[in-house]
């Protein structure tokens, strides 16, 4: 097995299987309904907004990854939450983040082994610091999925 795929599988995990830290994207999103994805705990971002931002930050490296231009026109802003809260709104959103995985998943899982560790165009890092840092990302944002859903939950 490669690396890309190994870590292609990290991801894959992470979004609904069986990774290390043992929760899923999957296993608590599909819990949440769309008032408690955009109920804010204090100050911090909802978790609305935390999963357009991993949407957002997949599709910026799936694009570095594939040589593209990471922002393009038309693109949702980071952190983004739509003025409709509506249940339908959501569930696209779910969707958008399913197509995002599948997608950062997909361009990680074929990446060639032999690029990995070369810089990527119009940046100062190798394409394995990207995907290492997506990974690092989406994990990182899980547990404070986790978090909020506990508190959004009541």
């Amino acid at each position: 097995m490669t690396t890309a795929v190994i870590l292609s599988e990290s991801l894959k995990h992470l979004y609904q299987g069986e990774p290390w830290l043992d929760v899923t994207f999957m296993e608590h999103l599909q819990e949440v309904d769309a008032a408690q994805a955009s109920k804010r705990v204090g100050q911090s971002h909802n978790i609305w907004e935390l999963v357009n931002h991993i949407i957002f930050w997949n599709q910026n490296v799936v694009r570095k990854l594939l040589g593209e231009n990471p922002e393009q026109d038309g693109d949702l802003p980071d952190f983004y939450l739509p003025e409709n809260h509506g249940e339908n709104n959501w569930q696209a959103t779910l969707q958008r983040l399913e197509h995002s995985m599948e997608q950062t998943i997909d361009a990680i899982r074929n990446f060639p082994e032999e690029r990995l560790y070369t810089p990527v165009q119009d940046t100062q890092h190798n394409a394995y610091y990207y995907i290492q840092g997506v990974i690092e990302h989406a994990a990182y944002h899980l547990g404070q999925i986790v978090l909020l859903r506990k508190h959004v939950a009541h």
